[in-house]
């Protein structure tokens, strides 16, 4: 299958684009003075490396860092702040309306993107703009767009240098056969992807690329939270195939290191089957994404076992299409 070996091919160069991604991206940023506020705004696979970065860097950036995943930005967002907007096409209508409230406002802008109407305004208006490499589905571009947020916020304060290398070294310790055994499992299940702190974002990570690659329904919910709320939830999936997967950090609290061990336990009886997924390597960066890559080798091969295309996402092209042409 041609398109499933071009996500197969994309998948495996993870490593190499945040590499590059944060060459990109400290280039872009070494003129960047280090804003009061961040907003980063962005949607669907464009936004997840934003995600990413602001689980990993947000306890201790010394900035406070929001994000907006919609048509507007705050009405806060002025002189001081960086608003980074970032669309991997360049086209995306939300995001280049925050870019227009933002230019509007006043703030300080830094776009990230591999060119469309987002590169336009960048160089008509004069403001950062860094070009990642195109010709991907946005989902599959990961790491050029969170290696050049990295990349920039490392040169200008907002992070300490070398995220996006950590991140990198973490994807190439990835147990491929594990993942795809897990992936063939979770295929006739409903899954559901916990994580705790940073590793939300990852699980959250997870949930969409089991819906884009492998075209299933999948769920996100971050420990403490989901145990005064979903958890009880459990208690009433009856015949339904739910799983479960824990995703693990050897950093995590003792407090947290307890709720999720008695979590297991407690939804075990009414899951299909609970999974724990512990991330490798020598940083939390790095732990984080050997969970991310482990994450899409686990959707790409789900697809396959469910016998679709981990490729095309015709829903969101045919909803795309819709609204511009206001039927």
């Amino acid at each position: 299958m041609v398109a499933a070996s071009a996500m197969e091919q994309a998948i495996g160069q993870l490593a190499e684009q945040l590499v590059e991604g944060d060459r990109i991206g400290r280039a872009t940023g070494a003129g960047i003075a280090r804003p009061s506020a961040v907003v980063i705004t962005g949607m669907g696979g464009s936004a997840m490396g934003g995600e990413l970065l602001r689980g990993l860097i947000a306890s201790h950036s010394p900035t406070p860092i929001t994000r907006v995943r919609g048509f507007g930005i705050p009405g806060w967002a002025s002189p001081g702040t960086l608003v980074v907007c970032v669309s991997y096409s360049g086209d995306t209508i939300e995001t280049l309306s925050c870019a227009e409230k933002a230019h509007s406002q006043g703030a300080g802008i830094l776009t990230v993107g591999s060119g469309g109407r987002l590169g336009e305004l960048a160089e008509r208006w004069g403001v950062p703009f860094a070009r990642v490499p195109g010709g991907l589905p946005p989902r599959a571009a990961l790491g050029y767009l969170f290696g050049a947020m990295a990349g920039a916020f490392g040169a200008c304060g907002l992070a300490r240098p070398g995220i996006a290398e950590e991140a990198a070294a973490g994807v190439r310790l990835v147990d491929r056969a594990a993942a795809r055994a897990l992936g063939e499992r979770i295929a006739t299940t409903i899954p559901l992807i916990y994580g705790a702190g940073p590793m939300a974002a990852v699980a959250y990570r997870w949930k969409t690329q089991l819906n884009e690659n492998a075209k299933m329904h999948a769920f996100s919910h971050a420990f403490p939270e989901l145990d005064h709320n979903e958890i009880v939830g459990w208690a009433g999936a009856g015949d339904a195939s739910f799983s479960a997967v824990m995703l693990r950090e050897a950093g995590e609290q003792l407090e947290t290191r307890r709720m999720i061990e008695a979590t297991s336990e407690l939804i075990a009886p009414d899951a299909a089957f609970v999974e724990h997924v512990d991330g490798v390597g020598d940083t939390v960066s790095a732990r984080a994404f050997s969970m991310v890559a482990f994450g899409d080798w686990v959707s790409y091969h789900a697809a396959l076992s469910r016998g679709v295309d981990p490729m095309p996402v015709e829903r969101i092209g045919e909803l795309k299409t819709r609204m511009e042409g206001g039927s």
